[in-house]
């Protein structure tokens, strides 16, 4: 049986954070603090606790001399939401915050001199069927929707597991420095939040901002290991910033205007992992408005329920046609040295899986190719395409680590990332 306790007046964490430095915490990307966080467990007297706020140096500079001081007054309360012990369950997800509606946390003392960003993990980890929304807003009379219906969990290696997204808080959410977000149940038993990190730093200089959506594909695309090394292939660029978000839902999102490409790096299943019109058109009218998009190896094989994905991706995956060669050497030739993209980048090997499966009727620019051993046919292994007002770069490589540590590799998506939110690749 469950064992369940009201969360409303015990999950309440002050937040602060400040330079002193502590051994252990997590690094967080782009100059971001943890300043508390909702992480519930039981202690010896069976009460809910919190693990006290991340104490270390604010700023991702090694030079002391360059972090700075940051302290924040404030805190964070679930409002509505009991701590459930899930009896099936082992580890760190066995003990969500539950509610039969919504799970709703409010937060206060947000400073407008500051950026927050909240990461959000869920889990179905006891297979109840949970679909989930998660809405934002100043007041309960006043929410947005930021992530659509999708189900709360991501799939790796073919098995179900935990899904974290990142999620900016945007001044239109925010009102007398409060803040509420929730987690609503759509199908399932309940609704159900995993944990919930607040993070903060001071507002800087803009970057141009790139999401990496990521949270299923084949089996052996391992995408939890190459999904970091695409952001460091990126970050090798300092106008970029990079985040991570494993929700592919969140193309259906109002905060992906909040960036300037967004890179996809999944295949997602429908049987398990369906992305329904919202998420589809979300994807759609942000090209259609000017948006930037990098599709990623098997992201050629996303969004097979949608016909018109040919339409904005250039090519798709066709499962009739030869899939690629075995893994191993090859070259890639760069043919356009007049787009932005490719020009000055010379010719490179790599090792990897040579794509022969694009298929489409789309009128695309070719900027680079490779040779097939098993035909002896060019197939393009990169290429552009401007669809409504947006800009997509399209490249077949990335298979796995050693794959995207191809000196040319990287150079090509780190490029194509600054021509997609429309900077000088060079």
């Amino acid at each position: 049986m469950n064992h369940t306790r009201s969360a409303v007046a015990t999950l309440l964490v002050l937040l602060t954070a400040f330079s002193a430095g502590a051994d252990g915490p997590p690094e967080w990307p782009n100059g971001y603090e943890g300043i508390g966080w909702l992480s519930p467990s039981i202690d010896s007297h069976s009460q809910p606790v919190l693990k006290q706020p991340l104490r270390k140096p604010l700023g991702i500079a090694p030079s002391p001399a360059e972090h700075q001081e940051l302290r924040i007054t404030g805190s964070l309360e679930v409002t509505q939401g009991k701590v459930t012990t899930l009896a099936s369950v082992e580890g760190v997800w066995a003990m969500p915050i539950v509610d039969d509606n919504a799970v709703r946390v409010q937060f206060s003392g947000l400073d407008a001199e500051y950026d927050y960003v909240l990461s959000l993990g869920w889990w179905d980890a006891d297979d109840k069927g949970r679909i989930q929304s998660v809405y934002m807003g100043p007041s309960t009379a006043s929410m947005t929707c930021v992530v659509p219906a999708t189900p709360a969990k991501a799939f790796f290696a073919d098995k179900a597991t935990s899904a974290t997204m990142m999620l900016p808080i945007l001044p239109a959410y925010i009102a007398d420095t409060t803040m509420i977000v929730e987690v609503r149940r759509e199908a399932g038993p309940n609704a159900i939040m995993g944990n919930l990190v607040v993070l903060c730093r001071p507002k800087k200089e803009e970057r141009k901002k790139v999401l990496i959506v990521t949270g299923d594909d084949y089996p052996g695309h391992r995408w939890r290991e190459t999904a970091p090394e695409l952001a460091s292939a990126l970050r090798q660029d300092p106008r970029l910033e990079v985040s991570i978000t494993e929700v592919p839902a969140i193309l259906g999102s109002p905060l992906l205007r909040h960036y300037d490409a967004v890179l996809i790096h999944f295949k997602n299943y429908a049987e398990r992992l369906p992305l329904g019109e919202a998420v589809w058109g979300g994807l759609r009218d942000y090209l259609n408005n000017g948006g930037g998009v990098v599709i990623a190896h098997f992201g050629c094989g996303a969004f097979q329920e949608w016909n018109d994905f040919v339409q904005y991706s250039g090519r798709v995956w066709n499962p009739k046609f030869r899939a690629h060669d075995p893994y191993g050497p090859f070259d890639v030739s760069i043919t356009d040295h007049d787009h932005a993209i490719t020009k000055d980048l010379k010719d490179f090997s790599t090792s990897d899986e040579l794509y022969t499966c694009l298929d489409g009727p789309t009128p695309i620019r070719v900027l680079c190719t490779a040779v097939s051993k098993g035909d002896q046919k060019p197939y393009p292994m990169g290429f552009v395409l401007e669809p409504g007002k947006g800009r997509v770069f399209h490249c077949t490589l990335g298979h796995d680590l050693n794959a995207l540590r191809s000196e040319g590799t990287r150079a090509l998506y780190r490029r194509a990332a600054l021509w997609a939110v429309g900077l000088p690749a060079s």
